[in-house]
């Protein structure tokens, strides 16, 4: 008697064991494929090509099959380029990592590998070509459309980058869109190791329905600043870029 209880004991342990080691296992990620970017997603891009600094942030559309467009503001060593017409492809494999060209009007053609993420939320991205050294994400638009009145509310702001002739800058705080098209907050901005701590943003913004946008916005007294916007994450974030000559400026509001 005392024998076979030993047994089922025995066994129903190694029953609990074994249901215990097969709960446990990770399951294995959820396979990629072209159609697993389909939709807009918002861009930043930051480093350096063959030594002059680059910063663009901008917006692409993918169609699932392979192709893109859309459209991108770069900065390289301060010199503009506003709005242009980005052109590309991607190929994305099964363990969601694969390969991606972007292409804006008049620039040399950009490859990159990426990681598909987040279900295809967000693509993770590191330039290949010789001589850069650049890094980017993409974060799904999410909502089909945009408004004014859609975009709205506190967001905590970062972002930084170099003013020519200034120096690197460093900048957070809060800004509230009211969903008006005014705008307002405060900051603290390093510039070049100068603090200036707690100043008054205020300005106006634009959203258009396809989730690009603009501000034009003063801090303290310098001013006026010029942004172009691409709202992500169904208007719970804002990507930007300075959209002035001279600088290389680029962040991002999150609620």
């Amino acid at each position: 008697m005392i024998s076979k209880l030993v047994r089922i004991a025995v066994l129903n342990l190694s029953t609990v064991v074994l249901g215990t080691f097969l709960w446990a296992q990770p399951m294995p990620p959820a396979a990629c494929s072209n159609a697993s970017l389909t939709g807009n997603y918002g861009f930043a891009i930051n480093g350096t090509a063959n030594g002059n600094a680059i910063t663009a942030v901008g917006q692409i559309a993918t169609n699932g099959t392979g192709n893109l467009d859309g459209i991108e503001t770069i900065s390289e060593n301060g010199a503009l380029g506003n709005l242009l017409e980005v052109l590309g492809k991607y190929s994305i494999k099964t363990n969601c990592t694969g390969t991606m060209t972007i292409q804006a009007a008049g620039r040399a053609k950009q490859n990159f590998n990426v990681t598909v993420i987040s279900g295809g939320k967000q693509i993770e991205m590191v330039q290949t070509d010789s001589g850069t050294t650049e890094l980017g994400a993409a974060q799904a638009q999410v909502s089909k459309s945009c408004s004014l009145a859609g975009v709205k509310g506190a967001f905590g702001l970062q972002g930084g980058g170099t003013e020519i002739g200034a120096g690197p800058l460093a900048f957070a705080g809060q800004i509230t869109l009211h969903g008006d098209g005014t705008l307002n907050g405060t900051e603290t901005v390093s510039v070049n190791g100068s603090i200036a701590a707690k100043q008054k943003i205020s300005g106006a913004y634009k959203v258009g329905h396809r989730c690009q946008g603009a501000a034009v916005i003063q801090v303290g007294n310098q001013g006026p600043i010029h942004l172009n916007l691409v709202v992500v994450n169904g208007g719970r974030g804002i990507l930007f870029i300075q959209a002035d000559a001279n600088t290389l400026v680029s962040g991002s509001l999150q609620q």
